[in-house]
């Protein structure tokens, strides 16, 4: 008997222990020079913080245009492909009615985010069986113009059938590409059609996980895009931003969700595309690949998202179920990997990274928290939780603008020591999931969902 008894506590005991164990993974602590400073209890949201919050609406009024504003929101991560605004003097410290609404308007199914440039509001979102690129005016949120053609995809997933990637706008023209490959070159003032690709049919794209998810990126005269055309060497193309047609093509690699970005480094510009299997720094004039790091998640269907983050001469990703490469680029183009780790430290699954003074800051899909790391070494300096989530970020005039996957507006600011919520909205403005990144132009700011897409005035009022 006295055998049963103990064999049942050691038992029990080990039960505990290595419970204890596994929720101490799962929430992890806050240590800065090997020192624990903190947990972060989960945040729960009580019911009544659940149902949509009622702004207070932004009616007739005298408002000053904001300092810096002109360059627009007109690719995904805005006129610097980093996630920061120019714009200054905006009003980013709301009473606790939240921000002004100034209208909000019933919009379509998928993740793409709206862009914005000079007059115009523009957003890819799909309405029954068409993908539509809609034109808006800024300050109603009325349709100037739609261009649409016929959806084909359907996600066999529990996610949005798309389309996911969010327009690019230039020197008056739309480019958009829809969840079927097709791409269109509109023109932004009409809306009428310029050129259009077939893409996925062009180079015999085989969907993996994702269709086509990334945004086109311009550099110079071309257009490059994330195509995962493996079986035609096309994994990455560059087309004429002109005419579409074919520039070149490169790598045999997958497609992913990582909107491609550019850089000049030591005098010369690269480009860097986050493919399904590797991290790859091209020449855009020809697509010479200066070096490719494999560099994905075993198992396939963690497809990645996240833009890569450049600065200077370093260039770091970090990805759910793939964790964090960080690496410098030489003078010769070649890299050097400065640190890398399986996700223990910071997981972005397709929310943005920012780089602040030095550091990284960015969503730990896992976890629910937001992290700082200092870029150079992957050391953690500090995680804040709230009932955002997750999200996706913009940096203007020293705070950074959070919109949560759960429909959460705040404005924080950051230091050495952490996050804090200067505002923050009591309830969602938007219903969740909210998973479109947002955009911020002359003082408006444009954030939405597959049922609604609302502007957010930030302007203050003159005198």
């Amino acid at each position: 008997m006295r055998l049963v008894f103990w064999t049942m506590f050691a038992g029990i005991t080990i039960s505990l222990l290595m419970g204890f164990f596994w929720v101490d993974e799962l929430w992890p602590r806050v240590v800065v020079n090997n020192r624990v400073i903190g947990e972060l209890p989960a945040v729960q949201d009580k019911p009544s913080e659940r149902t949509l919050m009622s702004l207070p609406r932004a009616c007739s009024r005298r408002t000053a245009m904001p300092a810096g504003a002109g360059l627009g929101w007109p690719t995904l991560l805005g006129p610097r492909h980093d996630g920061t605004s120019p714009e200054m003097g905006l009003d980013l410290e709301w009473p606790e009615e939240g921000p002004l609404e100034k209208w909000r308007i019933a919009v379509g199914a998928g993740y793409a985010g709206p862009v914005a440039l000079g007059d115009v509001v523009v957003l890819l979102h799909r309405k029954g069986q068409r993908e539509v690129v809609e034109c808006f005016e800024p300050e109603s949120g009325q349709t100037r113009w739609e261009h649409s053609w016929g959806a084909i995809y359907e996600c066999p997933y529990n996610h949005s059938s798309g389309p996911y990637a969010a327009p690019v706008l230039e020197a008056g023209r739309v480019y958009a590409i829809g969840a079927g490959g097709d791409l269109y070159c509109l023109d932004l003032e009409s809306g009428a059609e310029i050129w259009r690709r077939s893409l996925h049919e062009d180079y015999e794209v085989e969907i993996e996980v994702w269709p086509v998810s990334a945004s086109p990126l311009i550099v110079g005269d071309r257009l490059i895009v994330n195509i995962g055309g493996r079986k035609t060497g096309a994994g990455v193309v560059a087309l004429s931003k002109e005419t579409g047609e074919t520039l070149w093509t490169a790598t045999e690699d997958g497609a992913s969700c990582a909107t491609p970005r550019s850089a000049v480094m030591h005098g010369r510009t690269f480009v860097f595309v986050w493919t399904a299997d590797a991290l790859v720094s091209l020449d855009p004039e020809d697509g010479n690949v200066y070096w490719r790091i494999p560099f994905c998640a075993k198992n396939y269907e963690a497809a990645h998202g996240t833009t890569p983050l450049v600065t200077a001469d370093v260039v770091f990703v970090s990805g759910y179920q793939t964790g964090n490469l960080c690496v410098r680029v030489s003078p010769d183009g070649a890299c050097q990997e400065l640190w890398r780790d399986k996700g223990k430290l910071l997981d972005s699954q397709y929310n943005n990274l920012l780089y602040v003074d030095g550091d990284v800051v960015g969503f730990s899909i896992t976890r629910k928290s937001l992290r700082r790391l200092d870029l150079a070494t992957g050391e953690l300096k500090w995680q804040w939780r709230s009932k955002a989530l997750n999200g996706t970020m913009i940096a203007v005039d020293g705070h950074y603008l959070l919109f949560g996957e759960k429909g959460h507006l705040a404005s924080l600011v950051f230091d050495e020591e952490g996050a804090r919520a200067v505002s923050m909205t009591r309830r969602p403005v938007l219903a969740p999931p909210c998973l479109s990144y947002p955009a911020l132009h002359n003082g408006l700011l444009y954030v939405r969902n597959e049922e609604e897409m609302v502007c957010i005035d930030l302007r203050r009022e003159e005198g």
